[in-house]
């Protein structure tokens, strides 16, 4: 798969290049038009000067008085070499502003986009602010009263973007995201299947109607109380809590809060349960959630949900987040209360222990008890748990469900959305959502004799435990060696690894400049056509106004160059002429290299991604990962297109010049060499000085500005809840401040370097007509008849003095290809600093290295005495930022393991959080290598095998479940290999010696091509695989019935990251994706942790059925049912 998406990216780049050329063809024309108009126009004023000066019509005494100051003879050569002089930069203001038009188009271009989200609707809320229940310990209640919903019938992009479209429920917006669509932030459980999001299937004119992801709901929760909300997914359990939560706005009904007045709760409660009125009940008074401010309901309404985000930073200010004020005190009694400060106590910084970006050195049941250490910190009336204990071991969950109940038992209303029904049978009420209604809501005990929805569920749960049992023993439990039972506690679960982009971030200049060079080797032939056309292009627009002198002296009876005064002209006009067609030729040639080689930079960087993935990018910060392949890349365009051929250009051209003027007056061209060493090579060495370190400073801070964007945008939910918007905006204008600061210093000294260099040139150009003016000689007027009726006097100018003049001429109008030299530090030291990271990720060595070329047949995996740790010497890992290490890294998260993995069969793995079961999977995958003992497949070392060969033999299904941005078909075909397409159904088939035994005697089949020119997966797959496979194993994974309701079934977009998806949804199928991978053995970490009893049930027979056939399953699960169908157990 990473192979199809690097050629998939590699088409894009090639198609973004093309684009981008033809787009800069036109902004090339209109500048080679306005080249044209201002060459061609100064060599026809400079044609006029001269035709006037030969026709004797340029009158002396109308020449800027100059006949006052000059000979008479001499005035109307000076007329005409000042408006040669002239003509060189009269049309430089006019070029500038084309150059700074293009600018502006892009400049707009670019801010339309932003504009567009700046004037997107804002969510409607209502103004009534609410008393502060939850800190004052007053009970307040919640109702629903009719409640329907429904998402717009709207179609919406792929990315998600809403469009318009009827909303029979009045929906104005939504509180995070827009009205339209599911927000992937509020991790909603609504299924498409419903049309619970959005309707895509419509057409123009298409009538089809939304179906109600709510109807005519009713319900009540009680202060005091633990309410349970149940039911299949995409009932609407998730859609309710955000419609209570103000999440989700524009519903028809009443959803209330009712407050509890002290002393008469009793009535209150009795009013409520009699469903008495709001607005005429004595004792009771509701509010009206739509009616409310936001603050009033994100204040009184918390919400943990099953991937509640931490953001980077410390323990500290995620929790802090909740509470600005809270004193040490009370974060250490919050993290009491969540049953998570015997863990922090653990670590030497205490409260400041680092936490990575969405706590990623974190193991899932402790990032989840600091997500509701941070809510107990609210101190809000109502408290709801939208599967806060999903991913979590039965440790972990336990102490979850403790804090749920102190809470209730303390008076807060606590709604608990959850798919184990274990956890809903000690609840106090319980409600069931099935289709989008409550069909029933009790006592557990009341909804189980009832024997209804809730019953079936609830022993839909029990019969899991049978699954797989049919005619087999109870699964044997042993026991694993690994590190000291304290280790749990004693360090944080996770990965360190070195920064990829600090490796190596001091090589010098020299070999940075020298590694970019190497890269020009293929295309040195464009390059240095792109170099000539400069060099021919920048030599016509200097001998330009040189060949206008010439054809003046010509005119005048002193020839320069012998030129006549016929074949000055036509020289003059080949220049103005050729200027446009070169700079269009340089310039063109110049981006086409340059783009090349930016779509060759992105396809190595994410080479050096994929070799170094996912060991070495674990934890690191995603949007400094983001910043390299785009930002940094297209840094290089400066050097690529904007450095090697000015460099080319000035040098040539200055040699050129300087030869040009030995035959003119070497003094001058001694000065020429001089002028140019000092604005070529010592003031950009000044400047370069002077700005050195922004560059990287620049680029560090704009990678850290990117993570935090990246980051805030992850937990954005978590941002509005805690009403941290304010403060979040202002760590980013902070950021956004500081690298500002620094671009104006940037800035500022161009400017003051720029300055120095236009005083140098006209410092330059006074010391060569000095030159001019002391070697000249002297004149001599001589008379000439002109008529009989009046005598002209005319001058005859020395051959010296022309000379002289179109050296002083040529010298003045060379500075042009130098001075852009003088220039290029203040874009360079970025683009330095950007090859600098990009080179240090290329040059970074990976966790393990695959040299292997073992093809072996799959007959088990076994661990061997394998001792490994996050930050120990040998293969694994080492720190790279104090922020990225866990703490005590020293100490082994596995000590001593050995296990075997059969050939068949299903092994599972049980443990507390910490004891590095999602670890040994790594391990299993070769993530790392361990620091002594031994990883073999098939009795052959992992570091022995074909990597290729190892990736078909094994698949593993993680706890996150990554869907990219395309169609759910798509996000399937990634699992697929030609070889699929004849081998789906058959896995592990035991006549066949295990399904990869077969086709792996042989090297895998090479990558199947994708056409990616339509989405992100691409559209169109020329892989072979019919929509029976792929529905086949959907039904193993329990989506079938999701994906046949779509509108557009398989060819349904997921969005990015599958966020139009719930939970549950995205892990099934991801499931599906498993299952058509048919490899020998497959690795689960938590496959059923975010399902309802009967999808479990399903999808644990599918995997015992993909054992049955032959397939090896390593099962890691904190579940106890899940665990029934292992034939062995491993506790750790």
């Amino acid at each position: 798969a990473d192979e199809r998406a690097a050629r998939v990216m590699d088409e894009k780049a090639e198609q973004f290049r093309v684009m981008t050329m033809n787009v800069l063809q036109i902004q090339l024309r209109s500048l080679t038009a306005m080249d044209a108009v201002a060459y061609v126009g100064a060599a026809a004023g400079i044609g006029v000067a001269v035709w006037r000066f030969v026709s004797g019509s340029l009158s002396p005494s109308g020449v800027f008085a100059l006949s006052g100051v000059l000979p008479l003879g001499l005035t109307p050569i000076a007329a005409v070499l000042l408006t040669i002089l002239l003509a060189a930069d009269f049309f430089i203001p006019l070029r500038q502003l084309g150059s700074y038009f293009h600018v502006a188009m892009n400049g707009m271009t670019s801010t339309k986009r932003i504009f567009a989200l700046l004037d997107a609707p804002e969510p409607e809320h209502g103004s009534k602010e609410l008393p502060e229940f939850g800190a004052s310990g007053r009970g307040v209640g919640v109702e629903f009263r009719g409640v329907s919903y429904r998402y717009a019938d709207a179609d919406v992009d792929a990315g998600g973007a809403a469009g318009a479209g009827p909303d029979a429920a009045g929906s104005a917006g939504a509180g995070v995201a827009s009205p339209r669509r599911i927000s992937s932030t509020s991790h909603s459980d609504m299924r498409n299947a419903d049309a619970d999001s959005v309707d895509e299937g419509g057409g123009a004119g298409d009538a089809r109607e939304t179906r109600y992801a709510l109807r005519n709901v009713a319900l009540r929760a009680l202060p005091g109380e633990v309410t349970a909300i149940v039911g299949p997914s995409g009932s609407g359990k998730s859609t309710a809590v955000q419609l209570l939560a103000g999440t989700l706005i524009g519903y028809e009904g009443d959803v209330l809060l009712s407050e509890m007045p002290s002393g008469m709760q009793d009535e209150v409660l009795g009013a409520m349960l009699s469903s008495a009125a709001p607005d005429d009940s004595e004792t009771l008074k509701s509010h009206q959630i739509r009616d409310l401010t936001a603050a009033s309901l994100t204040r009184e309404i918390s919400i943990v949900s099953a991937h509640s985000h931490l953001f980077a930073g410390t323990l500290r200010d995620n929790l802090l987040m909740a509470r600005a004020d809270a004193t040490d005190n009370e974060l250490w009694q919050t993290l009491e209360a969540a049953h998570i400060d015997d863990f922090v106590r653990a670590q030497s910084r205490g409260l400041d222990m680092p936490i990575t970006q969405d706590g990623a050195n974190l193991s899932g049941g402790q990032k989840q008890r600091i997500a509701i250490a941070r809510v107990l910190l609210r101190r809000s009336a109502v408290y709801i748990f939208d599967e806060a204990t999903s991913s979590v071991d039965a440790d972990s969950e336990t102490l979850i469900l403790q804090t749920i109940r102190a809470l209730a038992d303390a008076g807060a209303t606590v709604l608990m959305v959850t798919h184990r029904m274990a956890n809903a049978a000690d609840a106090d009420h319980v409600v069931v959502f099935d289709g989008g209604v409550v069909v029933e809501q009790g006592a557990h005990d009341d909804l189980m004799a009832a024997d209804g929805t809730y019953a079936k569920l609830f022993r839909a749960q029990e019969s899991v435990e049978r699954v797989g049992l049919s005619g087999r023993v109870a699964p044997r439990v042993s026991r694993m060696t690994h590190a000291s039972g304290a280790f749990a506690v004693s360090r944080m679960s996770g990965s360190t690894e070195s920064n990829a982009s600090g490796a190596k971030s001091d090589m010098p200049t020299t070999q940075v400049i020298a590694r970019l060079l190497r890269e020009v080797g293929p295309l040195r032939k464009p390059m240095a056509i792109a170099c000539a056309c400069g060099i021919l292009g920048h030599l016509a627009a200097t001998f330009l106004p040189v060949f206008g002198v010439a054809a003046l002296f010509a005119a005048a009876g002193a020839k320069v160059w012998n030129l006549s005064l016929p074949a000055a002209i036509a020289a003059m006009i080949i220049c103005a002429l050729i200027r446009g067609g070169m700079r269009y030729a340089e310039q063109y040639m110049n981006h086409n290299v340059a783009f090349r080689l930016l779509a060759l930079f992105r396809s190595k960087t994410f080479a050096a991604l994929r070799r170094l993935a996912p060991a070495k990018l674990s934890g690191k910060g995603k949007g400094d990962l983001i910043a390299l392949v785009t930002t940094d890349v297209e840094l290089l365009e400066i050097f690529f297109a904007h450095t090697i051929s000015p460099v080319v250009i000035a040098i040539a051209t200055t040699v050129l010049y300087a030869v040009a003027l030995l035959t003119l007056s070497p003094a001058i061209a001694v000065t020429l060499v001089i002028a140019h060493l000092t604005v070529g090579i010592v003031l950009p060495k000044l400047f370069a000085t002077a700005v050195g370190g922004l560059g990287g400073d620049i680029r560090r801070e704009s990678a850290q500005l990117d993570d935090e964007m990246l980051d805030d945008m992850r937990g954005l939910d978590e941002i509005i809840r805690f009403g941290q918007g304010h403060a979040r905006l202002a760590g980013i204008a902070s950021r956004t401040c500081s690298l500002w600061s620094r671009r104006a210093r940037l800035s500022a000294k161009n400017g003051d370097f720029a300055g120095f260099g236009a005083v140098l040139v006209v410092l330059f150009t006074a010391i060569a007509a000095l030159l001019a003016m002391v070697t000249s000689g002297t004149t001599m007027p001589i008379a000439s008849a002109a008529s009989a009726a009046a005598a002209t006097i005319q001058t005859v100018i020395s051959a010296l003095a022309a000379r002289l003049t179109a050296a002083f001429v040529l010298l003045a109008s060379s500075f042009g290809p130098t001075l852009a030299l003088s220039a290029l530090p203040a874009n360079l030291t970025q683009t330095f600093a950007a090859a600098r990271r990009l080179f240090a990720l290329m040059d970074e060595t990976p966790a393990v290295e695959e040299r292997g070329d073992f093809l072996p047949r799959y007959h088990g995996m076994s661990m061997h005495d394998v001792t490994f740790g996050y930050g120990n010497s040998g293969e694994a890992p080492t720190s790279g930022s104090d922020a990225d290490a866990p703490e005590s890294s020293a100490e082994p998260i596995l000590s001593h393991v050995s296990f075997d993995i059969p050939q068949h069969g299903i092994l599972g793995i049980q443990g507390p959080s910490g004891r590095g079961k999602s670890t040994l999977l790594k391990l299993l995958m070769r993530y790392w290598d361990p620091q002594s003992g031994l990883v073999a497949l098939s009795e052959v070392p992992l570091p022995q095998i074909d990597a290729h060969h190892r990736r078909r033999v094994q698949t593993m299904m993680g706890q996150e479940t990554y869907l990219f941005d395309g169609t759910i078909r798509e996000n399937l075909l990634m699992a697929c290999d030609r070889g699929d397409a004849d081998r789906a159904g058959n896995a592990g088939d035991p006549d066949d010696s295990a399904t990869s035994g077969r086709a792996l005697l042989t090297p895998p089949a090479p990558p199947v091509s994708w056409n990616a020119a339509d989405s992100a997966l691409s559209t169109r797959s020329t892989l072979s695989v019919g929509d029976d496979v792929l529905r086949a194993a959907l039904a193993k994974a329990s989506a079938l019935e999701l994906v046949d309701s779509l509108p557009q079934g398989l060819d349904t977009p997921v969005g990015e990251l599958g966020g139009r998806l719930s939970e549950g949804e995205r892990q099934r199928i991801g499931l599906a994706r498993v299952f058509l991978r048919n490899a020998s053995l497959v690795l689960f970490d938590e496959p059923t942790s975010r399902l309802d009893a009967y999808n479990e049930s399903v999808i644990l027979q599918s995997i015992d059925a993909l054992a049955q056939q032959g397939s090896a399953v390593l099962l890691v699960s904190h579940r106890d049912s899940t665990m029934r169908i292992a034939d062995r157990i491993v506790r750790m």
